[in-house]
């Protein structure tokens, strides 16, 4: 005879396990479609631009089954999608939408994050580079999605019930985020900064080919500035 906490466990499973599996399965066909669009941005700035400038190298590889990169020139965008759902922390704005309101599971979410690398970094395996974080796109139970990254992908995408999958929606995401990356220059670090250098630090930048860079600008997302705001 089934007990009552074995009557919760497949509830549980109904409105949690089978809810996150829904949700993967949409990130993973949301994270096909991006990739899609990411071939066909690559293979159209092949054509309109470095035929008339073949050293500005522009070049989409698929890494692995959760990530992609496109390379354009001197920067590398790499973009990976996360393999488990998650749900927004306490006292996120989302929980106060009708649209989350009416349906609490709306709220969980699958991930798919856009960074922003030196095309170098990863050439010369430069393990002390950084990157930036400049968007992650949020795929919930309906394909219904959030964006939070850097400029106008701050607030573009933040109407979650309005905001449904579609082809131009990422390829715009895509645009706004190279121009991003180009818009992101290095900046020489001060002199002060780098004068004094152990031999076995230099050893290893001779190793990694140069000086350990990156294109880190450290800033948070708004909704991790709302959670501190909140501690």
């Amino acid at each position: 005879m089934d007990t009552e906490n074995y009557a919760k466990i497949l509830t549980e499973f109904k409105n949690k396990a089978s809810l996150k599996q829904a949700i993967y399965r949409n990130t993973t066909e949301v994270f096909e479609l991006l990739k899609k669009q990411l071939i066909k941005t690559a293979s159209k700035l092949k054509s309109d631009y470095q035929a008339k400038d073949p050293s500005v190298e522009i070049d989409y590889k698929e890494n692995n089954k959760f990530e992609v990169q496109l390379k354009f020139s001197g920067d590398m965008m790499v973009v990976s999608m996360h393999s488990n759902v998650f749900n927004f922390g306490t006292g996120h704005s989302v929980f106060q939408t009708n649209y989350v309101k009416e349906d609490p599971s709306r709220s969980y979410c699958g991930i798919i994050y856009i960074h922003n690398f030196l095309a170098d970094s990863i050439k010369y395996n430069r393990l002390a580079d950084e990157g930036s974080l400049i968007a992650r796109l949020l795929i919930n139970k309906e394909k219904h999605f959030l964006v939070e990254g850097e400029g106008a992908l701050d607030f573009l995408y933040q109407d979650f019930s309005a905001n449904l999958v579609t082809e131009e929606a990422l390829t715009d995401i895509i645009e706004r985020s190279i121009l991003f990356c180009l818009a992101s220059d290095l900046i020489i670090p001060p002199y002060a900064q780098i004068k004094e250098v152990t031999l076995n630090q230099k050893q290893s930048m001779l190793a990694a080919s140069g000086y350990p860079t990156g294109k880190h600008l450290g800033y948070q997302f708004k909704a991790e500035t709302e959670q501190n705001n909140n501690l």
